[in-house]
């Protein structure tokens, strides 16, 4: 297993995900159907209509769209595209950043399964400049800012004595705010540790 280096003071990394071992050349593990009964999201009638999902990362996932797209017909979900409204993509400081392997597999997990979990809800996935937790939390912004109901943010650091100064970010009124914590096992992180999120 390869794990990502542990960023410095004030940047994050996404969570840790490992590829699978296995020779089948189609997908393993739970199906979204299976998931969505799993967590009982299958029992909820309007799954998601008229909600904006927001999320945000770091660097750009340059095929983030296309990925969407066959994930939704390999198991049969809507389709989900910037064509119909359902699908947006944001460069939180106005142009597009760098592209990084590791970031844009994290993107597509966010995006693709914000997507299962809520097939009508609109997506607006916003790209921050970088992995400092100050072109994230400007990217957090500007989801809110896009009509974001729900926010997820799948990153974190260490935590830092500084981190407080960041918790203003997370006070929309009416939106959820989730992040990602406990992927390396050892600590607590922020912005998981916040008592907004």
């Amino acid at each position: 297993r390869v794990f990502p280096e542990r960023p410095p003071i004030g940047y994050a990394r996404p969570p840790i995900h490992l590829k699978g071992t296995s020779a089948s050349k189609g997908p393993v593990g739970m199906s979204p159907s299976a998931t969505r009964h799993a967590y009982g999201f299958d029992q909820i009638v309007n799954q998601g209509a008229g909600q904006v999902i927001g999320i945000v990362d770091a660097y750009d996932d340059p095929n983030i769209e296309s990925d969407l797209g066959v994930f939704n017909s390999t198991f049969v979900l809507p389709t989900c595209t910037t064509n119909n409204g359902c699908f947006h993509k944001v460069y939180a400081q106005g142009s597009r950043p760098s592209t990084n392997a590791g970031w844009a597999l994290e993107i597509s997990l966010d995006v693709e399964w914000a997507h299962a979990i809520a097939p009508l809800a609109h997506i607006v996935l916003v790209e921050a400049a970088s992995n400092s937790f100050a072109n994230l939390m400007q990217a957090v912004d500007v989801a809110v800012q896009n009509g974001a109901s729900a926010v997820s943010m799948s990153f974190g650091g260490s935590e830092f004595s500084s981190e407080t100064s960041y918790d203003s970010h997370f006070a929309g009124n009416g939106v959820t705010f989730i992040a990602s914590s406990g992927d390396s096992g050892d600590g607590v992180e922020y912005p998981a540790a916040s008592p907004d999120v």
